[in-house]
């Protein structure tokens, strides 16, 4: 027992050591960080449709292209990434070396391209899961519950003190992260802006994000009047109590809540799995966005 309490003091008084109160922070400012073009052009396309609904589709892949950017820029000025440079840690070899060229490139693709394939692969696993029959016998959920599993225990080997890195990524790069030089210059700079302004990002996310806020925000305002259609074409109205896609009556009728307008589920699920926007406002609008409706069922 006291070998062990001596291991954890020696631990808690190595300065150059992160704590994990510092990994998890900047773990959290990195994730704030991925969101913010998508969080700008959600926003921008929910009020002006017409021009940023394009662009909101391509959302993640301008994310990838500013992270990729940013990062490769801390990485080469101060061999860390946005975050672990905020927080005043910096990358290192396992040997406590600085990082070479090669494994700079490693890190700006597990920093940026990697959390990318990630995301793209759940949704693309979470919309083809419930349409497929077959049940094979490694799936994509299961090798992700097994990388989550493996990241949990490294966490918890990082903190006991087996281990050097918090990151099985870290880990398979031979990089470590550790406190950095105080070699900040005074003054106001690009980067100091851009720090200073990821806190005012995470708020932003928080306030946008809190149901409760949410709430508020929206018994206040009065009942916004019904979505300006943009089809110009008067015979291609939609008809009253009629589907505005078949031009019939009701069938298994949704709403889509982004919009507000009445389909038949045949006809508008296709339409957003192709378009995905509001065939009369253009709204962006995904399959998870109708509202089945009850009104006629017996």
């Amino acid at each position: 027992m006291a070998e062990r309490g001596a291991h954890l003091s020696q631990l808690l008084l190595d300065s150059s050591r992160p704590s994990i109160f510092e990994l998890v922070a900047q773990e959290g400012l990195n994730q704030a960080l991925r969101g913010t073009i998508k969080f700008f052009f959600r926003v921008c396309a929910n009020h002006y449709p017409e021009t940023f609904g394009v662009t909101f589709r391509w959302a993640n892949e301008i994310q990838l292209v500013f992270d990729c950017l940013l990062q490769s820029y801390y990485l080469r000025n101060h061999g860390a990434s946005f975050a672990e440079n905020f927080y005043g840690l910096e990358r290192v070899t396992k040997n406590d070396c600085r990082l070479n060229g090669r494994t700079k490139i490693c890190s700006l693709i597990s920093l940026s391209v990697l959390p990318y394939a990630l995301s793209k692969l759940d949704a693309y696993f979470s919309k083809s899961q419930p349409s497929t029959q077959l049940h094979p016998v490694m799936s994509f959920s299961s090798i992700r519950f097994i990388y989550d599993l493996i990241v949990l225990i490294n966490w918890m080997l990082y903190t006991w003190g087996k281990s050097v890195t918090h990151s099985p990524v870290l880990h398979l790069l031979g990089v470590k992260l550790k406190h950095g030089g105080e070699n900040s210059s005074p003054g106001i700079s690009l980067t100091k802006i851009i720090e200073m302004s990821a806190f005012f990002i995470q708020f932003l996310e928080w306030w946008f994000t809190n149901q409760s806020s949410q709430a508020k925000s929206m018994l206040s305002l009065p009942i916004p009047p019904p979505p300006h259609s943009v089809v110009q074409n008067q015979n291609s109205k939609p008809k009253t109590g009629a589907c505005p896609l078949c031009q019939q009556q009701w069938k298994n009728e949704c709403v889509l809540r982004v919009s507000g307008y009445v389909f038949c589920y045949r006809c508008i699920l296709p339409y957003l799995k192709e378009n995905s926007k509001c065939p009369i406002s253009k709204l962006p609008a995904t399959p998870n966005d109708l509202i089945r409706i009850f009104a006629n069922a017996e």
